[in-house]
């Protein structure tokens, strides 16, 4: 189980790792590939890791926490993890390693002692990385991470939704969780002229504000914590 909570100030990798459409083979060996080195991994500045395997078109993303961006770095400066990285990513068609920081999470009132990421939980997980100019950056946070408790929150299968800053500056991320694909499919059923205005409107500044979305829904393969006091 792996927690969600920006107070603890985790810098979080997100591999998007995008295959061939049906390379369910691809996705298989790269979800083998990452459990296998989760396990392994003994970098003290690592936190926790979790393996996503997408629903529809094939593709692998994986969220890694880290105490520091700056033991990140030293990380992905290493031989061992270039080498790493070589072996697992071979069948993919395109790989982007980015580094965020998560600043929001919000979470539906039947969801008690926090957010979390595990395989526990059969969750349809939406991940959208929304690109945007680094001036509008905080401007798209902004909007990402008002509050919904008189909409989204209360839909039925409704969990959570996190959204991640990248430290570049060029994209933000909104990572959700709801219970089941026919609750994720009947929020996104509704027609938008129905929603409060207030969310039509801010979901409306969102999307000018957004140069380009990448998306995908998936399901939690691996989740693992580092099994220390001292993780941030």
């Amino acid at each position: 189980m792996i927690p969600l909570d920006p107070t603890n100030h985790p810098v979080t990798v997100v591999d998007w790792v995008e295959l061939a459409e049906h390379d369910r083979d691809g996705q298989r060996k790269i979800v083998d590939i990452q459990r296998a080195g989760a396990e392994d991994d003994d970098d003290p500045a690592w936190v926790s890791s979790a393996l996503h395997a997408a629903h529809t078109r094939a593709g692998v993303a994986r969220l890694t926490q880290w105490r520091t961006a700056a033991e990140l770095r030293a990380h992905r400066a290493g031989e061992s993890n270039r080498l790493a990285e070589l072996a697992w990513t071979g069948p993919a068609t395109e790989h982007r390693m980015l580094a965020a920081e998560l600043v929001s999470v919000q979470q539906a009132p039947s969801v008690t002692g926090g957010v979390d990421i595990t395989t526990a939980r059969d969750d349809w997980t939406s991940i959208a990385i929304q690109w945007v100019a680094p001036q509008d950056q905080d401007t798209l946070v902004t909007e990402l991470t008002r509050p919904r408790e008189e909409w989204v929150h209360l839909l039925p299968g409704y969990r959570s939704h996190s959204v991640l800053r990248g430290l570049d500056g060029t994209f933000v991320i909104n990572y959700a969780q709801w219970e089941s694909k026919r609750a994720y499919w009947a929020f996104h059923d509704v027609p938008e002229h129905v929603w409060p205005p207030d969310v039509r409107a801010s979901r409306d500044r969102a999307r000018r504000l957004t140069t380009a979305w990448e998306y995908d829904t998936f399901r939690v393969v691996h989740s693992r914590t580092a099994r220390r006091t001292d993780q941030f």
